[in-house]
This record gives C-alpha cells, structure tokens and sequence, in this order.
C-alpha cells in the first residue's frame, strides 16, 4: 500500500473518530466495552499481541534477531500470563500495545516517500505513540479521562473538534494542490 493511501485512510479514520467522540452515550458503551467486558481484554491484547509478537518474529540480526526465538517465548508467555495474572485493565494495555504496532506499520509504510505534508502525519503518529505508552504504563489514566468525556460536553466538542481538524488535514494532504497549501 502507497504512503499516500495509508495517509487517506488514517484521516478519515480520525475524522470517524471524531463523530464518535461528541456523543456520551457511545463514550459510555466505549467505556463499558473496555473496562467491564469479559471479551475486551481477548481483542484488544489477543489482536495486539498477535501483531507484536509477528514483528518480534522478523526481527534483523541488527535488532536482536539473533535472539528472536527467546523473545517470542519470553514474550508469548507474558502475553499469555497477563490474561490469568493481570486482568484489571487489561483491555487498556491491550489497546496501546495495539496502537503501538500500528504507529509502528504507519511509519513503516511511508518511510523515504516524498508525500506532501507528511510532518503532518507523522506528528500525528508520533502523539499517538506518546499517548499508547502513557496509556499502556498507566491504563487508569485512560479510564479517568473517558469518565471525564462523559460527563463534560464542552471537552467532548474540543477533542470532537480536534479529531476532525486532523482527520480533514490527513485525509487532504495525499491531494496535491491541497497538500503544497499546508506544505
């Protein structure tokens, strides 16, 4: 897949988002969802895991690679264990080791291309890796930060409105005309 397409395709991801996060009810479904399912956990860590430990599978030989069959199990077995041992917010963790892997995929995916704006976008994913790895050190912070969406209607609008500004700057920036603009 083009730099450009990943580009279209995470802005109107946000931009969605976005039209999410202004209503409380789905904020309260999201919420429910993440802290309170019994299959939250399995998604959000199952998917995520998956993911992170196919990346740990390929790994170079300048990246540990000669070493990867003893990460895989190491890691595999925490992945495993969390699931028993670990289960209060699990689903948290599950979703920042998620955006990690695909912050990691994103910045993959555009490396050496000359795109338009592309500072844009990689700022964007460069936050969201930030974001992950509070949120995976410190799951509570999210819980807190959803129940405080909830009941506030004027930060809901902010980040609403924020979502869509960055949804509709990413979605535009693969255009050209549009992109030399922001450039």
């Amino acid at each position: 897949m083009s730099g450009n397409v990943t580009i279209f395709m995470v802005g109107v991801i946000v931009a969605l988002l976005s039209l999410f996060s202004f209503s409380s009810n789905h904020l309260q479904k999201l919420s429910n969802w993440l802290l309170f399912s019994r299959y939250a956990p399995f998604v959000t860590l199952g998917i995520g895991g998956m993911a992170f430990l196919i990346n740990v599978f390929y790994l170079n030989i300048a990246d540990f690679g000669e070493y990867k069959f003893i990460l895989l199990i190491l890691f595999a077995m925490i992945i495993l264990l969390s699931f028993f041992k670990m289960r209060e917010l699990l689903s948290i963790r599950g979703l920042a080791i998620l955006l990690l892997v695909c912050s990691k995929a994103m910045l993959d995916n555009i490396y050496c291309e000359p795109i338009l704006g592309k500072n844009y976008f990689v700022s964007f994913v460069y936050l969201v890796i930030i974001l992950s790895m509070l949120i995976g050190s410190m799951p509570y912070l999210l819980r807190d930060f959803l129940d405080f969406l909830i009941k506030s209607k004027v930060s809901r609008v902010i980040l609403g409105t924020f979502l869509i500004i960055w949804g509709i700057l990413l979605t535009s920036l693969p255009f050209g005309k549009i992109g030399c603009l922001i450039r």
